[in-house]
């Protein structure tokens, strides 16, 4: 059974990850004035992610270099990307960008807080245990075929 998550722009520090069979973690999007703040979707890098819903998938990688790029960020930054998930927006076109106003936004993912503690837009689990815990329960979960696309997803992350 795939996995079915809500999260919500509630404009505080800090929201809650809500997933349906798994637990409730604390989580955020965005960053300063942006964190969690449903206005300021359409401001890249700083903006949360838009609302909508988001299909979780495993995270695309690609070439000699990127494996360069991800060593150096596990092993220097303390950030292991190659766990995170990506987030696909519904919104007719399954892939790694969406329009929110006219802007475009994307590469929006699913992973735990860094040692900088930033999210541009990604849905950020302040506790690494708690980004574990559900990607154990993700990666045991059938997978579900994604309308319109040749891609499978763990699950759903519903964005309100």
């Amino acid at each position: 059974m795939p996995i079915t998550c809500t999260f919500t722009l509630n404009g505080m520090p800090i929201s809650i990850l809500h997933c349906i069979g798994v637990g409730s973690f604390p989580a955020f999007s965005g960053q300063k004035y942006g964190r969690n703040n449903a206005y300021m979707t359409t401001v890249q890098d700083i903006g949360p992610l838009p609302k909508g819903r988001y299909f979780i998938v495993g995270r695309q990688s690609g070439g000699r270099l990127n494996a360069i790029r991800m060593w150096v960020l596990k092993n220097f930054y303390g950030t292991d990307r190659e766990t995170w998930f990506a987030l696909y927006r519904d919104d007719g076109k399954i892939n790694d960008e969406t329009f929110i106003e006219g802007v475009k936004r994307g590469n929006f993912r699913l992973h735990p807080i860094g040692p900088r503690g930033l999210s541009e837009g990604c849905v950020t689990l302040t506790q690494q245990t708690d980004f574990d815990y559900i990607r154990a329960a993700l990666l045991k979960t059938t997978m579900i075929p994604i309308p319109g696309s040749s891609l499978k997803a763990y699950g759903t992350i519903k964005v309100n």
